[in-house]
This record gives structure tokens, C-alpha cells and sequence, in this order.
């Protein structure tokens, strides 16, 4: 694997949806100074919404949690993983399918059946990468006419982890292409693509067929998204990418030309590295991934294939 470009995207964005109601009731207090407050649970868990490229990690780790018995002011505490894309979480939310509140109503003013419908609200999300929590933030904002997600303080979404986004070619092609065009980028990857030769018309073996690109498919990972900024960036030669810049037919049209190399295999999952490992050749020769999803899948690609990848 070699990598084109330093293109750095946050693979881990925190952010915290509802701030946990105090365990820590005011002792003391009369009945006109006590504010709003719930009776005290006997357990809290806490639902965290995790990125499947970082699921087994964040799982793991809440299991060690779990299971050292963590209290708080008596209560047990519980971490509890749901594994979900970040695209679909995306929808979950613009949605509202988690049933967040509207700005003037309290959880104490919810009937028992309201508030059991409520047990499952996320308290944390990681998802894949932070314009997410962003694009889930302006929704509602504008359904509530406030933040939700934080945005400043010690609970503001921040990346906590990142992966670089590496390019994974098999030998045996990547080979092929730096001899034909002297390095490989998108330029050379939309270059073979459109190649209507084929590997041969490359310099490659005629059994290799037409050259195929592995993405990932963009309304299922956002590693998709990401190939297709890093396709726009590259065209452009600069960093900073704008909705115009995107919708410009011109670049529209060089898009098609090299999506077009995509594998119904490849285009169609959410699993694009996996995949790789799993067949091969039939998803593609070669694209650009999250280095964390081949490298969690790159003892798979070494022991069952024996073409490498560079």
C-alpha cells in the first residue's frame, strides 16, 4: 500500500447527545429550592452508537468496563455498544427515529409509556467521521431550534482517533500502472479506466480484462465520500473543496468516467476492505480505503490471495 496524498479524515468523532441526569441528588434541599430531578435509578446504562470500523475496539473495551462493576453514587453503570454505520445512524437522526424531545418539554412531564419509549435513546455516538455529527446537528437545530450536539466544552464532538486513506493495489497491477504512467493517482486511475483496451492497452496480462476500481459504496461508508473528495481534490489540485466544485460538470463528467471502473461488488458494499479479502480479484485490482479497514482485513488479503497488495 502506498499513500498519494497526506489525507487525513477523523475516523472517530465523539459527541454527546443528553447529558446524564445527576445521580447526586440535593441533600438538604428544601421543596422551593429543589430543581428537576428524577428518582434515583438502581442502573444507568450508558448507549453508546459505534463506527463499525472501530466496533470490536470500542466493544472490547466497554466490556472490560462492564465487567470491573463501575458505580456511581450507588447505581451500577453499564456501557452498552450498538453497532451502526454512520450514514445510517445519519438518517436515524435527520428522522428523529430516536424520538429526541421538543425544546419545551422535560422528561418528567413524559407519561410511563413516553418515557419507555425513550429507553433506547443514544447517549453517544462515534460515528465515522465528524462532518456527521455536524450534518446531524443542523437538523436538529433547525427541527429545535437549538444544538444538540455540543459544540464547545468537554463534551464538544472531537475526533479521537484517525485514519490516514491509503491506496491498496495488488502487485501484480500496481506494477503494470506505475511502468505505464510513472506513479499511481487518480489522474492515472481514471486514465485506466477509461482505457477501452483493457489491461492490455496498459501493458497487462489480456486475462485481467478491464481495469476495476474498489470504492466503497459513498451512501454506505463514508470511505466512499472520502475517495470521491480525494477524486475532486486531486482534479482541482487543491484542499479546499466546494459544493461547486463538486456539481461542476466538467468534474461530474470525469467522475462518471472513473466510477465507472467501480465492480458491482465493490459499489454496491459497505464492506469494501472485507470484501477484498474475501474475493479478490472479483471486487477489483485496486482503490483507495480507510488504511484501518485494509489493515484489519490485510491478514485475510496476505494468507488467501498471493498477490500482495502495495
Amino acid at each position: 500500500m502506498k499513500r498519494t496524498r497526506v489525507i487525513f479524515i477523523s475516523i472517530i468523532a465523539v459527541a454527546l447527545l443528553i447529558v446524564v441526569v445527576s445521580l447526586l441528588l440535593n441533600r438538604g434541599s428544601t421543596p422551593s429550592d429543589v430543581g428537576f430531578t428524577l428518582e434515583r435509578p438502581e442502573e444507568v446504562t450508558i448507549r453508546v452508537l459505534t463506527a463499525l470500523p472501530v466496533e470490536p475496539w470500542v466493544r472490547s473495551a466497554a466490556e472490560r468496563y462492564n465487567a470491573a462493576g463501575k458505580t456511581v453514587d450507588g447505581a451500577q453503570v453499564t456501557v452498552d455498544i450498538v453497532a451502526l454505520d454512520g450514514l445510517t445512524a445519519l438518517g436515524r437522526w435527520d428522522r428523529n427515529d430516536y424520538g429526541a424531545l421538543p425544546a419545551d418539554v422535560r422528561p418528567d412531564e413524559l407519561s410511563e409509556a413516553e418515557q419507555a419509549e425513550l429507553a433506547d435513546f443514544p447517549t453517544a455516538w462515534i460515528p465515522d467521521s465528524r462532518y456527521l455529527v455536524e450534518l446531524a446537528n443542523a437538523s436538529y437545530k433547525e427541527r429545535l431550534g437549538r444544538d444538540v450536539f455540543l459544540t464547545d466544552g468537554e463534551y464538544r464532538a472531537r475526533p479521537i482517533a484517525i485514519s490516514l486513506f491509503t491506496w491498496g493495489v495488488y502487485e501484480s497491477r500496481g506494477e503494470v500502472l506505475e511502468e505505464h504512467f510513472g506513479s499511481v493517482d487518480w489522474s492515472t486511475i481514471h486514465d485506466a479506466a477509461i482505457a477501452k483496451g483493457g489491461w492490455p492497452e496498459l501493458g497487462g496480462d489480456p486475462s485481467w480484462g478491464y481495469f476495476k476500481l474498489v470504492v466503497p459504496n459513498p451512501s454506505k461508508n463514508v470511505g466512499g465520500l472520502a475517495a470521491m473528495i480525494a477524486m475532486a481534490g486531486e482534479y482541482y489540485d487543491r484542499t479546499d473543496i466546494s459544493v461547486e466544485d463538486i456539481t461542476n460538470p466538467e468534474f461530474q463528467a470525469w467522475l462518471t468516467e472513473t466510477m465507472g471502473a467501480v465492480t458491482d461488488i465493490s459499489g454496491g458494499s459497505a464492506y469494501t476492505a472485507e470484501d477484498f479479502a474475501l474475493f479478490g480479484y472479483s471486487v477489483g485490482d485496486g482503490g483507495q480505503l480507510l488504511e484501518s479497514d485494509l489493515l484489519q482485513n490485510m491478514q485475510g488479503i496476505v494468507t488467501r490471495w498471493e498477490d500482495p497488495l502495495r
